[in-house]
């Protein structure tokens, strides 16, 4: 499993701050993404507070649906 900081998007833009969540997809920055609730974000180059992530819960982490595909 893998851990990715991720902003929503909003009109097509990242916004906000960075929310962590969980994947075994393979993902990299700047990848957009499909989140629970139907909501679409993008990947962060981020670093990852493992230490919060296992005084959170692994467990407790949403996990990104999937990656969506840019059209060209």
């Amino acid at each position: 499993m893998n851990f990715f900081k991720v902003k929503f998007l909003k009109n097509g833009q990242a916004q906000g701050r960075s929310y962590t969540y969980k994947s075994s997809l393979e993902l990299a920055p700047g990848d957009k993404v499909e989140l629970p609730g139907g909501k679409h974000g993008v990947v962060m180059d981020e670093p990852v507070d493992m230490a919060w992530v296992e005084s959170y819960g692994k467990e407790n982490l949403k996990e990104i649906m999937k990656k969506v595909e840019v059209e060209a």
